[in-house]
């Protein structure tokens, strides 16, 4: 439904989440006029596999799947070469296959929890086989304006505007890397009924979701079966 679009590079580089400078003094006026190159109306693919572009100032930025395809790059280089026990991880992208050899078990990662201090503990943990896992947080990487609001650096591309939102925490589990990671991004800009509808209608994927509630205070909401 629109939710995740790499069309949105524009706007993520406007809040200083990007690689460019920001804009310094961004208005709704600004954001208007950079939604009006956001979007995947405004680009085509040519038979060639070529990107071709309505305006040039549409920016595409990859970063949201660029680690989950090259978890799924590598994890086929090694199937690929009869490799069948294996772990990939490309920060915090991870694709997991047969078991931990070494150890003679399953393998076992571990969830981070949702931290703004900057230093890092478990919030649970759970065995990987078979299948690509990728998480999205918005307690790392966010700005808080004059008012207090905390803003996350996953922008909106339907609104325009940073997910203002109480989830800190998006771990998706699919057949690919790249689904996962895509999903564990779109899903912050939704809201807990909107992911509840979504996972209804998607069995074949699964999440673990974080969020404050009302009273300050951690919750989680496990779907389809992610444990």
């Amino acid at each position: 439904n629109g939710y995740f679009d790499p069309t949105v590079g524009s706007l993520v580089n406007a809040y200083g989440f990007g690689p460019s400078e920001p804009i310094n003094s961004l208005n709704k006026k600004a954001i208007d006029s950079l939604l009006e190159f956001t979007g995947f109306s405004k680009i085509k693919m040519s038979n060639n596999n070529t990107i071709k572009k309505d305006d040039k100032r549409t920016y595409i930025d990859f970063n949201a799947i660029a680690k989950g395809y090259a978890v799924d790059e590598i994890a086929n280089f090694l199937k690929n070469n009869q490799i069948d026990n294996y772990l990939v991880e490309i920060g915090g992208e991870i694709n997991a296959s047969g078991t931990n050899v070494n150890k003679n078990k399953p393998w076992v990662i571990a969830i981070d929890m949702p931290r703004f201090d900057g230093d890092r503990s478990i919030y649970s943990t759970l065995e990987l086989n078979n299948i690509s896992l990728a998480s999205s947080g918005t307690y790392r990487k966010f700005k808080i304006d004059l008012e207090g609001n905390r803003y996350a650096h996953i922008i909106n591309p339907l609104s325009g505007y940073p997910s203002k939102t109480n989830i800190l925490s998006v771990t998706v589990k699919a057949s690919s890397c790249i689904e996962a990671d895509a999903y564990a991004t779109a899903l912050h800009t939704m809201s807990i009924d909107e992911m509840i509808e979504f996972f209804d209608k998607n069995q074949e994927i699964s999440s673990l979701v974080i969020f404050e509630n009302e009273n300050n205070q951690l919750e989680e909401l496990v779907l389809n079966d992610f444990y």
